[in-house]
């Protein structure tokens, strides 16, 4: 077949292909467009059949929830009902033993008759049984406690506080004489408590309650019953049907629902669901599996979700006949323009055939036309690029200048040296000056690879009478950079601050710089020719040498630490790094070894390390050196299965020392006492500083914790001795907590830790102690942890308020003040005792806002009084913490001018420790509290050191005596004797006496016969609240207006 004929065929297949591909685009654009429209068409219509299914599930599914929750709206009604019908019968039979049998039998033989009728009778299915109790308290019938019956109950109280008899008492006490009463108890089998509902009845002729309780759970569990027999019974369409996931995220069978289960990954999800919520699921059933469509929605009251569940075929059956029409429709159309396309391709070919044949012969003509043009193009060519060819394969760059100083020609090569785009600057290789011949020069230049040099070769040549010049250019950048770098190795080689060295293969020292003599002393004639074993210094085994060396033979080099000699026998620390050097064949041809002198390195390396480990004061090890040892005391102790001891120790009242003697002096005292410490224990034991006052020894291989006992006895007994400071001579004693591993923790953390709490345990016994740890202290701890949380959040929901306990002078029995005593009533309304939270209070430091809200509240209650006519002193207690923190007195003063009170008024009581143990802080604020006017009083005088110098320099109104001596004063000769003396003392430094815990006659008239002032006390008034104190202050005006 000729180029013609196929050209021919070409064209026709051309236009063929151009045709059927326009046709193919208009087919598959119109296809596509028919099915979206049928996709978006039955989208729709499954939207619609979905929207109708959730709506008619969803009517279900709420029908259900509200159905539920009215039944459960009628718990409390139903249960009162019940109970009110059962007690009603018991009732009626009790009366009506009563009045058949209260002429013939006396009244306990007619009791006991009631009580023995009532007892066995039950009711709720055996759950309930009837009570019967008398209006003072007294248990007379309790059928499932009978040992309780005859006792009296009023003080019997639930979980929350709440006293059971008193509210069944109360439930009765009305016109009708009954009524409901609600608490919590134990149901049967449970070791907690549940809310219990009781009717009682007051059967007047003994003066009896009756009545009987039935518990909220279990009538909410009949009902939860009776809704799931009532769900059972709705249907949810034609095969729907509910499901129930109780608040556990259990499914609840329903009566008659058998053998249908969810999958548990579905049931979890559903369990977690809010309301409203719909979702589809399959379902294993006959002949394979079948899917379910389901809307969730929620009981509240019992935290209940319930499904309704209905299969999906039975939602879509509404839109199947839509979505079958729109297939039909669609399926139409689509035949129609395959049709119109099959019509359209055949009149294409027609015209396309017809065409082809005019355009062959017109191209036939051209054609031979172009055959002979190219046959004298290709010959130009030819000879044109076999000359190029020479050019860019040579190696130099070549670049032809013509007379106007314009590059005509360059090859491959220059341009590779100026990179593309930078032929405006070859005409830099030429120099000015050109006379003609062959001239030779170096000439370096800045290309796009950076600095090059070039040699380079210039000629001179005419071209049809045009004079052009030729210059050819080497590149030998690389030869200048090496005689560059030779000559910079030198430099670096003399001048560099390390000592290098250089051997052959054979380890023969062929040189060294200037820095190798002056670290070693040799010169470089002493070390060429010698090995480098010229340096050994004998520290070093051969194993450690044989090591280096296969290190270096299998990696190439070899760096670390090495004590080498000098020359003057100087033994020296130093960083070696050695490299082979390897020759083409990769033997080795040198090492090169560089080095330098890390003496001053590692004596800083030394020091630093000190410091870091040791204490600075003390010269102990600190806290983390400590940590460090302690850990490799455990590992030892695990492999040879010892103990190790911990001693936790604090010295007692350093506070103090600081504060009186100085700062200078508490640290001599510090290091008076890590040197004795140090001084009696074993070489192996340890004893460090972690901070302040607290030191830790570690006592390794013990073979129990007795040991730890005697050593930490025998460190109180050698702080014991006095010690001398500064011309002072001072005794001091410690508090020392023990924990033992692997009993009390096997890590350093849980040891240091546990040990801090026994210390703490030994300075609440009374200090001067040691205690080892026990279980018990960690849930102190996290108890009291728990309580400083409740504490602030007491604070922040106002659960505090204060009571008023009165105060009366003796001899005229008149009250003269009120103590304010601080109460917490929690939200469930128990009573936390101060005894539990004020200690807690104090080391959290809680008690700084609590005690001024305790002022705050005190001094307005006081200044009511005062509005009344009543001139009554508020006693407020303050603790060390209140004193120690911020300006103090100038709290009291915004306090009482913010209340009006007068400071006469205003007393403040500080305990006896609190004057030793912060005298040096508290004294400039009792003294500016003085200032302003305010009574100060000692609380708990006696019970503590008793300084008379502290009474002498505090100067306090007001002297208390402690509880602890007034209860045994009748029988307590030394109690007695104590109290005298306090009393004659307040009395000759014109001071108050005042006793406290008075709560018998007998005290009161010893207390008297003594010569003490004022006393408070049960005796004299309970603790009040704030309205009845206003009361007994107004009764006591009136008494005294009579």
């Amino acid at each position: 077949m000729t180029d013609h004929h196929k050209l021919a065929r070409l064209q026709l297949s051309g236009m063929l292909g151009l045709v059927l591909m326009v046709v193919l685009l208009l087919a598959s654009y119109f296809f596509y467009q028919q099915w979206r429209d049928y996709r978006d068409g039955s989208s729709v219509v499954a939207e619609e059949a979905r929207l109708r299914g959730q709506t008619f599930l969803k009517a279900y599914g709420d029908h259900a929830s509200n159905s539920l929750e009215t039944l459960y709206s009628q718990t409390q009604d139903i249960l009162r009902q019940r109970l009110r019908e059962q007690v009603d019968q018991a009732y009626v039979l009790a009366d009506s033993l009563y009045r058949r049998h209260h002429r013939r039998l006396d009244d306990a033989a007619l009791q006991r008759e009631i009580v023995e009728s009532l007892r066995p009778l039950r009711y709720f299915g055996g759950r309930g049984y009837y009570f019967i109790d008398t209006l003072d308290g007294d248990c007379v019938l309790l059928p499932t406690s009978p040992q309780r019956e005859g006792r009296n109950l009023l003080d019997n109280q639930d979980d929350q506080g709440a006293y059971i008899m008193r509210k069944l008492l109360l439930s009765v006490d009305n016109h009708a004489g009954s009524g409901f009463a609600s608490y919590r108890w134990y149901r049967p089998g449970e070791t907690f408590m549940s809310e219990k509902i009781a009717y009682s009845r007051r059967f007047e002729p003994f003066g009896w309650l009756i009545g009987g309780g039935e518990y909220v759970l279990n009538v909410e569990e009949d009902l939860q019953q009776q809704a799931l027999q009532t769900l059972a019974q709705m249907p949810v369409g034609e095969r729907g049907f509910f499901a129930v996931i109780d608040q556990h995220g259990r499914l609840r069978q329903l009566p008659g629902q058998r053998g249908f289960t969810l999958p548990a990954a579905l049931q979890q999800q559903l369990a977690a669901t809010p309301s409203q919520y719909f979702v589809s699921f399959s379902h294993p059933a006959a002949g394979g599996s079948q899917r379910y469509s389901a809307y969730v929605a929620l009981v509240p009251s019992w935290q209940w979700r319930v499904v309704s569940i209905i299969p999906e075929r039975e939602l879509t059956l509404s839109g199947a006949a839509q979505a079958q029409a729109l297939g039909e429709k669609t399926r139409n159309r689509v035949l129609t323009t395959l049709l119109i396309l099959t019509l359209a391709v055949c009149l294409a070919w027609l015209f396309s055939v017809h065409f082809s044949r005019w355009l062959g012969a017109l191209i036939a003509q051209y054609q031979q036309r172009l055959q002979a043009s190219q046959r004298q193009v290709e010959d130009k060519a030819r000879e044109i690029e076999l000359t190029r060819y020479m050019s860019d394969s040579a190696a130099d760059a070549i670049v032809l200048l013509n007379a106007q100083g314009r590059v005509v020609y360059h090859n491959e090569a220059a341009r590779h040296c100026f990179c593309d785009g930078n032929e405006h600057r070859m005409p830099e290789l030429f120099e000015e000056r050109f006379s003609g011949g062959q001239h030779h020069y170096v000439r370096s230049l800045r290309c796009c690879r950076g600095e090059v040099t070039l040699e380079v070769s210039l000629t001179g040549l005419s071209y049809q009478g045009e004079y052009y010049r030729c210059a050819t250019a080497r590149d030998i950048s690389a030869r200048v950079s090496h005689e560059r770098q030779q000559r910079l190795a030198a430099t670096v080689f003399e001048a560099s601050s390390e000592a290098i060295l250089i051997t052959d293969a054979d380890s023969r020292i062929i040189a060294v710089n200037r820095a190798f003599s002056d670290i070693t002393g040799y010169s470089e004639a002493q070390a060429l020719g010698n090995t480098p074993a010229l340096l050994n210094s004998g520290r070093h085994d051969a194993a450690f040498y044989g090591d280096m060396w296969n290190h270096l033979h299998a990696r190439g080099y070899w760096s670390g630490e090495i004590w080498n000699r000098r020359q003057n026998g100087e033994i020296y620390p130093e960083w070696l790094t050695i490299n082979q050097v390897r020759n083409g064949d990769d033997s080795i041809s040198h090492y090169v070894a560089l080095f330098s002198d890390i003496s001053e390195r590692k004596a800083t390396e030394a020091r630093v390390q000190h410091l870091a480990e040791y204490d600075f004061l003390t010269n102990l090890p600190n806290r983390l050196l400590l940590h460090d040892r302690l850990q490799q005391s455990l590992h030892l102790a695990e492999r040879k299965q010892h103990a190790v001891a911990v001693l936790f120790m604090d010295l007692d009242r350093f506070k103090n020392v600081n504060d009186t003697l100085g700062h200078d002096a508490g640290d001599e005292l510090l290091r008076q006492v890590a040197s004795r410490t140090q001084h009696m224990l074993r070489e192996m034991d340890t004893v460090g500083r972690t901070g302040g006052d607290e030191f830790v020894i570690i006592l390794p291989e013990l073979s129990g914790s007795a040991q730890a006992g005697m050593v930490a006895e025998r460190v109180l007994q050698v702080l014991e001795a006095p010690f001398t400071l500064r011309g002072h001579t001072l005794v001091i004693s410690a508090s020392i907590g023990i924990a033992v591993s692997p009993a009390d923790g096997s890590s350093p953390e849980v040891l240091l830790k546990n040990a801090d709490m026994a210390m703490y345990q030994a300075k609440a016994s009374g200090r001067n102690a040691f205690r080892f740890f026990t279980a018990s202290m960690t849930a102190e701890v996290s108890e009291r942890l728990l309580l400083e949380n409740q504490l602030r959040l007491a604070m922040a929901q106002q659960q505090f308020y204060l009571e008023l306990q009165p105060k009366y002078h003796i001899a005229s029995r008149r009250l003269n003040g009120f103590e304010a005593l601080l109460r917490w009533r929690q939200a469930d309304g128990s009573l936390v005792s101060p005894a539990r939270f004020i200690p807690v209070a104090e080391d959290s430091g809680v008690i700084t806002e609590l005690g001024l809200w305790v002022l705050e509240q005190a001094c307005r209650t006081a200044t009511e009084w005062v509005r009344h006519g009543r001139q009554l002193t508020i006693a407020v207690n303050v603790s060390a913490r209140q004193l120690t923190h911020g300006d103090f007195c100038a709290e009291v003063a915004r306090v009482l001018r913010d209340s009006g009170l007068p400071p006469a008024l205003l007393e403040l009581e500080v305990t006896e420790g609190t004057l030793i143990d912060y005298s040096g802080p508290v004294r400039q604020q009792l003294a500016g509290i003085k200032a302003l006017g305010v009574r100060l009083a000692v609380d708990d005088f006696g019970t503590g050191y008793s300084s008379l110098a502290y009474l002498k320099n505090f100067a306090p109104d007001t002297v208390k005596i402690d509880r602890s001596f007034v209860s045994e004063l009748q029988h307590n000769r030394d109690n007695a004797a104590i109290v005298s003396a306090i009393i004659t003392l307040a009395r000759n430094l014109d001071m108050e006496s005042l006793a406290e815990g008075v709560e018998t006659e007998a005290e009161l008239a010893a207390l008297q016969a003594l010569g003490c002032d004022t006393v408070q006390g049960f005796l004299t008034g309970r603790p009040l609240a704030v309205n009845d104190a206003l009361a007994l202050c107004r009764l006591q005006a009136a008494a005294d207006a009579v």
